[in-house]
């Protein structure tokens, strides 16, 4: 894979680069946003991983550029010293894909670049029937959804699940990886339906977690961001 680092840190620029480059991809540095962002005109990575304060531009204001020119193609993480839970929820509402803080760990640095390898090839090999609109199925690792019946599996083993609870899981399994607001769901699950409330959307997840099994040894996790949403991610 080709992956671009923005860390204006020479000595964690290097250790950046030594991490990536031991895991058998192709790293490419830069110091400041616009170097970067004048890169990504000309040529294609498959992964970002931005630090937030660096030169003349913040890692929030190139992630904000690549969603709106290049779209979601590409996967973006940030590697940042903002610790605070404010600040992760800020990094993922911009659209960055996965949030990491320093001080840098080196095995968990590669371990997080090698699942978000898994997305990529997931999406270049089957994700993109999936997701089309004219998609009649959702298939993730052990997990089977059939749009038309309104049916899942895990396994081939039959899911019961109340018709929101399926729209719910579909909406999930067809956005790996993306932060989804609790307005979202709301609005494509429920659509304009009265009487709505947050405890009931906070009861159908929980009902989505627990029926679907999405813990880590089925290699997925239903994160919960406070007060903004949810992202499922797989392992």
């Amino acid at each position: 894979m080709r992956i671009a680092s923005l860390e204006d840190d020479p000595i964690e620029s290097q250790l950046i680069h030594q991490v990536i480059t031991d895991a058998g991809h192709e790293c490419t540095s830069f110091a400041d946003g616009k170097s970067l962002i004048t890169a990504l005109q000309t040529q294609r990575f498959d992964i970002l991983v931005l630090d937030w304060h660096v030169p003349d531009m913040t890692g929030k204001d190139v992630i904000e550029w690549v969603r709106g020119s290049i779209g979601e193609n590409i996967i973006v993480m940030f590697l940042t010293n903002r610790v605070l839970e404010e600040n992760i929820v800020a990094g993922l509402m911009a659209g960055a894909d996965d949030y990491m803080t320093k001080p840098i760990r080196e095995a968990e640095l590669s371990a997080r670049i090698h699942a978000l390898s898994k997305r990529i090839r997931h999406v270049s090999e089957s994700d993109a029937a999936i997701v089309a609109p004219q998609a009649t199925a959702v298939e993730v690792g052990i997990f089977n959804f059939d749009l038309l019946r309104k049916t899942a599996t895990i396994r081939g083993e039959p899911v019961e699940l109340k018709p929101k609870e399926f729209d719910i899981a579909a909406l999930f399994f067809q956005n790996i990886g993306q932060l989804i607001s609790r307005e979202r769901i709301m609005e494509e699950v429920w659509g304009r339906e009265l009487m709505m409330t947050s405890r009931t959307l906070d009861t159908h997840m929980s009902q989505v977690r627990t029926k679907l099994q999405l813990k880590l040894d089925n290699n997925v996790r239903l994160t919960t961001v406070y007060t903004i949403g949810y992202r499922l991610d797989t392992f």
